[in-house]
């Protein structure tokens, strides 16, 4: 008897005047990840374009794309809410079908992936009030009026708020769908969608906190105020004393509050997020070992090599080298 593997549903949505090269786009690495996850023992993927009514939307650009199905069924692991090109009235008029649609995915912290305005319909539920978002920067002024209480980013490319991922642009949108990759199912998927699909993004910005995600939702406010200011200074040297006496801790007090929250110690956790980035400049940069270690917090570069064999279980050439074969 062969054994049965969960099924992770993805829902994207589809509306009239969506960016349709993005919308495609998604579909593209979706279908990829499905074809290689079905050969892999472990999840499998179904995932489906759905809209309003169901039906067929018209682009941006004036083409049609069929859908697969109305926005009837709440039973969606992961939402992809990609960019349209409408006026907030319009987006107003959308969200009458889509926020009763979206509201339950919110409340079970559901993945939910927004690019460029498809933030709206998140934004207008309040589940990003006190939170960072990111949105295409032709709407950056005018949302940041209509949701005073979203911490709207101009300079980012990529929030992680919780479950709800932001990207302002089309590539940063790619690195979003590498992330659900890696996070459900893995590095070996995520290296044939990297390679194959993605090859030539070379990223301007940083991307390594998105692996930390689900070290984000444990509920301390504080804690995470912590992570968000190692996962911007990772680079610098840091002594996690003084972190913990800026934010009005004892190191002691600190390092016990950390780990219950985290799981994980301080020390280990600003080594992962260093690795991580190591990581994404060793495949999206033509940068040297040596250079990536200083861009990554470590003027050794044998200690460096030396953690990241021990932690990743290869050297960073190895592991450059799968990526480039």
């Amino acid at each position: 008897m062969s054994e049965e593997y969960p099924v992770i549903r993805v829902a994207v949505l589809a509306t009239d005047n969506v960016y349709g090269g993005n919308l495609m786009t998604c579909r593209d690495i979706l279908y990829g990840i499905k074809w290689r996850a079905q050969r892999l023992p472990g999840p499998k993927l179904e995932f489906e374009l759905v809209s309003v009514d169901g039906a067929d939307v018209t682009t941006y650009s004036g083409a049609t794309i069929s859908s697969d199905g109305p926005l009837e069924d709440c039973d969606w692991d992961v939402i992809i809410l990609p960019h349209v090109w409408a006026s907030v009235q319009q987006l107003a008029e959308f969200n009458e079908a889509i926020g009763p649609w979206l509201q339950p995915h919110l409340e079970q912290r559901k993945l939910v992936l927004t690019m460029g305005c498809g933030v709206y319909w998140v934004a207008a539920a309040g589940y990003l009030d006190g939170q960072e978002a990111a949105t295409y920067w032709r709407q950056h002024d005018e949302f940041t009026q209509l949701f005073p209480e979203v911490s709207w980013q101009k300079e980012k490319v990529i929030t992680e708020s919780g479950t709800i991922y932001c990207a302002a642009g089309g590539n940063s949108m790619g690195d979003l769908m590498l992330n659900l990759a890696i996070r459900l199912f893995g590095e070996s998927v995520a290296r044939g969608i990297s390679r194959d699909i993605l090859f030539d993004i070379r990223r301007s910005y940083d991307f390594a906190p998105l692996r930390m995600g689900s070290q984000r939702s444990h509920g301390d406010r504080l804690i995470e105020q912590v992570q968000a200011w190692l996962e911007s200074r990772y680079s610098e040297e840091v002594r996690l004393a003084d972190v913990a006496k800026n934010h009005g801790m004892s190191l002691r007090n600190f390092a016990r509050r950390f780990s219950s929250a985290t799981g994980e110690k301080p020390l280990a956790y600003l080594q992962r997020i260093r690795l991580e980035a190591a990581r994404d400049l060793l495949v999206h940069s033509d940068k040297s070992i040596k250079h990536i270690s200083l861009d990554v917090g470590y003027s050794d570069s044998s200690y460096f090599c030396r953690l990241f064999r021990t932690q990743i279980g290869q050297t960073p050439a190895a592991y450059r080298k799968q990526f480039s074969n």
